[in-house]
């Protein structure tokens, strides 16, 4: 097999365009017609999340809240165990402040479906239509998993150590 010379500038100008070529391809009567559109839009927080209801919200907090406790409770046996656990329960709580923030700025928080019209319905997601239970499902099998597994844990480990 030969080697063959290949020139530094054939290859850079076939991986990189250059600015001229970004130039050609870019049709400045429509971005600026784009520009005085967005301009002319009234800035107002979109909703975060308007298909989902804020009592799946408080059910995956109390998923999550249960964690925390259960850590708290069976695992907080030492002052290094409960400074790890208290950083989390930090993280946790901060976990849970930004999507609070996003909601509260939202303009028109009445659109929101309730639970029982979300479990009749459902969510619309990218890859098709999910139940309101599946959905639900979704949302609470990991926090609600690890809750029961660190509870069996715990017990276990209280039981037999």
């Amino acid at each position: 097999m030969r080697h063959e010379n290949v020139s530094t500038a054939r290859i850079a100008a076939a991986a990189w365009p250059s600015t001229m070529d970004g130039l050609v391809l870019a049709e400045p009567a429509a971005l600026e017609t784009r520009a005085d559109q967005v301009a002319a839009a009234p800035a107002m927080p979109c909703p975060a999340a308007p298909d989902v209801p804020a009592g799946v919200g408080r059910l995956i907090v109390a998923a999550y809240a249960s964690l925390i406790l259960v850590f708290f409770a069976l695992f907080a046996g030492s002052l290094l165990a409960l400074f790890a656990i208290t950083v989390c329960a930090g993280f946790v709580a901060i976990f849970f402040a930004v999507p609070r923030i996003f909601f509260a700025v939202e303009s028109d928080a009445s659109r929101r479906p309730s639970l029982p019209s979300f479990m009749r319905r459902g969510l619309a997601t990218l890859t098709g239509h999910s139940s309101g239970r599946d959905a639900l499902v979704q949302m609470l099998i990991v926090p609600v998993l690890l809750t029961l597994g660190l509870l069996a844990i715990g017990i276990v480990g209280k039981v037999y150590i």
